[in-house]
């Protein structure tokens, strides 16, 4: 841990004290470190360092190590690690009920981020594509996306290949006259969508939030049908009654799932992680900064934790009333 995220227990009294909350309150209850794991994407080091630096303001220890995603799991349940922050419900909810279903972990609720996968346009497009939001408007517009590959149907950038997307299926099942075409990467999407937004030029795209594209491109969404279960299984379900996949995508949670000894331990650290909660926004601006702008996660945080003292003392405030 670097000294620029070090705090003593005279910085934290003073910073109680201005902020009219008894440093009493905050007293640890064991100097045993939180343990809290870093996963292989950077917004989820954002969550979890913005948890772990407010609670080092509460006085308590934290220690920041690497896990992979599912192994994660085990960690918890094993009391190796103390809270994983985000635990997403479209990749390892499995995973994530065994722990719970064990005893030997438990859920602290939604961690406030708002996943979303869809199709997203620049809103400048709506101008030249009268009807968006609506996916009904591109039965109109196709040849406005499309370029000489695809012409005279529209483009639509996909996910990588090696994502296995579905949108062919999808785009024939709602009747728009699109070809699919797969990007290199998920980079080479992100930068193609924004030399299209600084030239105003025509782009449909699939893509997913949180990422740092919204906090720097502002993209919207593509309103398609709800997405249910039904919806890939019975093609009565959906608008279009002779095909499936005539939908969106399923938005699912992003959790946290913390050792069942944490709360008899720490127990105002687990009240805190208990409340936490961030959103989209932060996120996103925090990823651009280092992911685009360059800068380490250490000086991004901390910035971020000086200009929003607000923020999170009331989540300090939160777990203590």
């Amino acid at each position: 841990m670097t000294k620029h995220f070090q705090i003593s227990t005279l910085a934290i009294a003073g910073l109680l004290a201005l902020t009219g909350v008894p440093a009493a309150a905050f007293e640890p209850e064991s100097a045993d470190p939180i343990v809290l794991p870093l996963n292989e994407w950077t917004g989820q080091h954002v969550t979890t360092r913005i948890a772990g630096e407010t609670l080092k303001k509460m006085g308590y220890n934290v220690e920041y190590v690497t896990a992979g995603y599912v192994p994660q799991v085990q960690g918890v349940m094993d009391g190796n690690l103390t809270v994983a922050m985000e635990i997403w419900e479209q990749t390892i909810q499995e995973h994530f009920t065994r722990a719970i279903d064990s005893g030997k972990a438990v859920d602290l609720g939604e961690t406030g981020i708002d996943s979303r996968e869809g199709w997203i346009y620049p809103a400048y497009m709506e101008e030249q594509c009268p009807g968006l939001p609506s996916y009904e408007a591109l039965k109109e517009c196709q040849q406005i996306f499309a370029t000489p590959e695809t012409f005279p149907k529209g483009r639509l950038l996909d996910y990588p290949a090696d994502w296995a997307p579905d949108n062919d299926k999808r785009l024939e099942a709602l009747g728009l006259d699109f070809v699919a075409i797969p990007s290199g990467s998920e980079g080479a999407a992100a930068a193609e969508y924004k030399a299209a937004v600084a030239a105003k030029r025509p782009i449909v795209m699939m893509f997913y939030s949180p990422h740092w594209l919204f906090a720097e491109a502002d993209p919207q969404w593509v309103d398609l049908p709800e997405s249910t279960d039904a919806c890939y299984e019975d093609a009565s379900a959906g608008p279009n009654p002779d095909a499936t996949h005539d939908c969106g995508w399923p938005a699912g949670w992003v959790r946290k799932l913390a050792w069942a000894g944490t709360e008899e331990k720490w127990p105002g650290a687990y009240r805190f992680l208990d409340a936490f909660q961030i959103d989209n926004a932060i996120q996103e601006q925090l990823v651009l900064e280092i992911d685009v702008n360059g800068v380490s996660q250490e000086d991004a945080i901390a910035a971020w934790m000086e200009a929003n003292t607000d923020t999170w003392q009331a989540w300090i405030d939160a777990a203590t009333e």
